[in-house]
C-alpha cells in the first residue's frame, strides 16, 4: 500500500526530496564536458530546478524541523546541518551568477553535487534515525505538513547572507520569496519548455 501525502512523515519527505535531488545530479553528471548550446540550456535548467528544490527544502528543514532537533534530539547536529547548507547556499549563488558555458561551470556543480551528497549521507545515517527514535508518527507527520506549506512559501534563490536560522529565515523568508517568485515570473526561471 502506498502512503498519501496526507500520511507521509518527515523523514518519509525529505527523503523523497534527496532522491528527486539525486536524480537531477546524475543528470547533471552526463552532461559535464558537453557545450552544445541544447546541453547548455539544459544545463541552466537542472541548475535552476535543483537550486529551487534545494532552497524551499534547506528553508524548510531549517525553520521547521532543525528547532525541533535542537530542543529534542541533538543540538550539535543541527548546527552541523545549517553549517552545510550555508556551504551549499554559497555554491548555488556562485553557480546563479555563471553562464553554463564558462569554463568552472561543470567544476562548481561538481562542488555542489558533492555537498548536497555528503549532507545527505549524514542526514539520512543520522539525524533522520534520531528523528524517529525521539517523535511519534503523528508528530512526524505533523512536521512533514509544516514542511510542506514552509516550502509552498519560501523562497526559490539563494540567500547566503541570511543566517540560517529559523526564527531569522521566518520573518525574512516571505519577503525574500515574493522578490524571488517576482524575478523568477519575469525571467521565466524554473518553467520547463515542452
Amino acid at each position: 500500500m502506498t502512503q498519501t501525502d496526507s500520511q507521509r512523515d518527515v523523514v518519509d519527505l525529505l527523503s523523497a526530496d534527496h532522491r528527486e535531488f539525486d536524480r537531477i545530479f546524475t543528470e547533471l553528471e552526463g552532461l559535464f564536458g558537453q557545450s552544445d548550446p541544447d546541453v547548455l540550456r539544459r544545463k541552466r535548467e537542472l541548475v535552476d530546478e535543483v537550486t529551487i528544490g534545494l532552497v524551499k527544502h534547506s528553508v524548510a528543514e531549517e525553520t521547521r524541523v532543525y528547532p525541533k532537533v535542537e530542543q529534542q534530539v541533538d543540538r550539535e547536529e543541527a548546527e552541523h546541518s545549517k553549517h552545510e547548507h550555508a556551504e551549499a547556499e554559497e555554491t548555488m549563488k556562485r553557480l546563479e551568477r555563471m553562464d553554463p558555458g564558462d569554463p568552472q561551470f561543470d567544476t562548481e556543480v561538481a562542488t555542489l553535487i558533492r555537498e548536497i551528497r555528503h549532507h545527505v549521507e549524514h542526514e539520512e545515517g543520522r539525524m533522520f534515525t534520531e528523528l524517529r527514535a525521539a517523535f511519534t508518527r503523528e508528530q512526524l507527520v505533523e512536521m512533514a505538513q509544516d514542511v510542506e506549506r514552509v516550502k509552498a512559501m519560501a523562497p526559490t534563490r539563494p540567500h547566503p547572507m541570511t543566517p540560517n536560522e529559523g526564527a531569522v529565515r521566518t520573518v525574512a523568508g516571505p519577503l525574500a520569496s515574493l522578490l524571488d517568485h517576482l524575478r523568477d515570473a519575469v525571467s521565466g526561471r524554473g518553467k520547463r519548455e515542452s
